[in-house]
């Protein structure tokens, strides 16, 4: 066992000094660069690289682009008061293509960093992340970053600086409140002299908060700046110390988290377990979440779980809840960035690394094996962004197929928003994602491996959706079955489906079923109703399917050719009675771009029938809000390129579905 686990093996066991936390924002807004210098704190990396090693984006796409595109985590040691603390940090990527990452890692963590540009201000991936994080039930700590920018960039004087940061403040205490799921986390607003709110500079080192040994005045930070003294600044205002007290006093332990958290985040929980999960116990019975999917080729499957209760061993036997198995772990791990270090176990309130699952899902919950294992559900994982774009793909030679096959299926696992499908008459094979960049990362991933691949120019995915609740009877053809059914719009609450899928589909069972193949032949109809909907063959979206009542008009009807396509039959016509229709994905968008080539763009953007909602002008720059066709923007990049000779930058994220004029 190296010194590095030895250090954090013998902290897992005191839960009032343990702290999980993430670090949030929009692209580009400083994550990483923190990251380092709480990894130089902790003494992972050395002063001199801390705020440009990005040492958390070993990924060879990411140094090249420059953001983070997957999550990394990594565990140290922080000593306060000759007091340790563990630290288990997990980096997230701010691109929005990206943000099923950022859900999945929230599950993982008590507190959340969200860290602002002062310049960028609240962005949209700044709201989507508040809001996945108030949904988690996470106590957030709010960094200012990039501070200089305010005094080299826009030259602003003290007041006007102080009058910027107190609206970045109110505006993320107004996003904390709206989002909050309890009274109680709307108490969470951040405030400077609560140490929530930290004020400085990443790139610069240098960060000032309640925590500070002394607080100066706006007019000293700029005369620093002016005397080119960032060293000394650096020097009297140290980021990291701020940070890492502002950790230790603001995110709460585990054991604390936990109280309360637990009831946010289960679906369903016995009293044992509720109480077992609250007292954070390594001696309790293991109850833990899968929150993250990796995959090598010599280790395959690697799970990221939360462990809430118990402890996780090597060559231990667990239980998925979700599928009833039992699987035996090979072994248990930490991760230190981008390796893995081994270790005998680890306990409540931490991260652990397990390898040998399968038949896994991100967000499955894993209990101890034994005669009446723990009740307990958690909560899928919310995911803001849906998959709205496709490519058809294929190998460049035929003898690729089933290695590309096995590469898709393994991506589709461990990557949020990303799923693949086979056209069951062509063979065709598409690639489905949140946007562009996601899709372009993936198609890397795979040619990585050997396999040249031919892929189309991108797609939209229209969807078929009802409008108004329908109850029938049909019969099938034969006059051998009856079934009675209702058909509506779904809402958030999947606790009673026997199927759902990514696209919000659920289907309940109130009929009295006599054997699971009944079971499983009605799933297989539902899922070929929505797998082609009614109107033009597009997928189906936000149906809910009930079953009342099956009953036998005659002897031997309840077989797979008369039950599969009654059912098919019957959602098809309930669709059409329900008023079904055409939609497509909409895009928020924001577009950053100088103020001289507001006119151009702004041309673009309405020659592509956007909704311009909002235009802002700050100093020299100009930011454009508003809605999109997911169509529009496949063919806006080059034309906005062009309009502001390469300057303007812009992001979308996905908003939701409108019916289709």
């Amino acid at each position: 066992m190296s010194s590095y686990v030895k250090k954090v093996y013998s902290s897992m066991g005191n839960k009032q000094n343990i702290r999980n936390v993430s670090v949030v924002s929009h692209v580009d807004h400083g994550k990483t660069t923190l990251s380092d210098h709480l990894l130089q704190a902790g003494g992972l990396i050395s002063k001199t690289m801390a705020g440009s090693a990005r040492a958390l984006d070993y990924l060879e796409e990411e140094q090249k682009r420059g953001i983070t595109i997957k999550t990394a985590n990594i565990s140290f040691i922080f000593e306060q008061e000759n007091e340790p603390y563990l630290v288990n940090l997990v980096d997230t990527p701010g691109h929005v293509d990206f943000s099923g990452m950022v859900s999945q890692a929230l599950r993982l963590v008590d507190g959340v960093i969200i860290v602002v540009d002062s310049v960028e201000q609240i962005m949209a991936q700044t709201e989507s992340v508040i809001r996945q994080s108030m949904k988690e039930y996470l106590r957030p700590i709010l960094f200012i970053n990039k501070v200089d920018r305010l005094i080299n960039e826009l030259k602003l004087p003290k007041e006007e600086i102080e009058t910027r940061i107190n609206n970045i403040i109110e505006m993320v205490n107004e996003l904390i409140d709206r989002y909050s799921i309890s009274s109680d986390n709307k108490e969470w607003k951040v405030r400077f002299d609560k140490g929530t709110v930290i004020i400085g500079s990443a790139l610069n080192g240098w960060a000032i908060s309640s925590y500070s040994k002394m607080i100066p005045h706006f007019d000293m930070i700029i005369k620093y700046h002016e005397e080119d003294n960032i060293g000394q600044l650096r020097s009297n205002f140290p980021i990291a110390n701020v940070f890492l007290k502002s950790i230790i006093n603001n995110i709460p332990s585990p054991k604390e988290a936990q109280l309360e958290r637990v009831q946010h985040i289960t679906q369903f929980i016995d009293k044992g377990s509720k109480q077992a999960i609250q007292e954070c116990d390594d001696a309790g019975p293991l109850i833990s979440c899968l929150g993250k999917l990796l995959y090598e080729d010599n280790r395959g499957i690697i799970s990221v779980i939360r462990i809430f209760s118990g402890s996780v061993k090597s060559g231990s036997t667990i239980r998925n809840r979700r599928t009833g198995e039992t699987t035996r772990v090979q072994q248990v791990c930490i991760y230190k960035g981008q390796s893995l270090e081994t270790i005998g176990s680890v306990g409540a309130g931490n991260i652990a690394v397990i390898i040998g699952l399968k038949n896994v899902q991100i967000g499955d919950t894993f209990v101890v094996e034994r005669e009446n294992p723990p009740n307990v559900l958690f909560k899928q994982i919310f995911y803001l962004q849906e998959s709205v774009i496709s490519q058809r793909i294929e190998p460049k030679r035929v003898l690729d197929i089933p290695k590309l096959q096995k590469n898709l299926e393994i991506l589709s696992l461990i990557k949020p928003n990303f799923h693949n499908s086979t056209d069951e008459n062509t063979g065709e094979m598409k690639i489905h994602g949140i946007g562009e960049l996601q899709l372009e990362i993936i198609i890397g991933e795979i040619e990585k491996t050997g396999i040249a691949v031919e892929v189309s120019n991108p797609e939209v995915t229209l969807i078929e959706q009802i409008e108004e609740e329908v109850r029938l009877q049909k019969i099938d053809y034969l006059d051998l079955l009856k079934i009675e059914l209702t058909c509506m719009s779904s809402q958030e609450d999947t606790k009673d489906c026997i199927y759902n899928d990514y696209r919000d589909n659920c289907l309940k069972l109130e009929a009295k079923i006599t054997t699971e193949e009944i079971q499983d032949l009605i799933v297989i109809g539902f899922r070929n109703a929505i797998l082609r909907g009614p109107l033009k063959g597009y997928p189906v979206r936000k149906l809910t399917l009930i079953i009342q009542d099956i009953q036998e008009l005659a002897p031997d009807s309840l077989r797979y050719e008369i039950i599969v396509p009654l059912v098919k039959n019957a959602v098809h016509e309930a669709l059409q009675k329900g008023k079904v229709g055409i939609f497509e994905p909409i895009y928020r968008f924001s577009i950053n771009t100088p103020l001289h080539y507001l006119g151009p763009v702004l041309t673009v953007m309405q020659r592509f029938g956007s909704n311009i909602e909002d235009t802002e002008h700050i100093a020299s720059k100009s930011t454009i809000k508003g809605e999109i066709s997911v169509e529009s923007s496949l063919q806006i990049a080059s034309e906005l390129r062009t309009a502001s000779d390469g300057y303007a930058f812009w992001q979308f994220e996905f908003l939701g579905f409108k019916r289709k004029k």
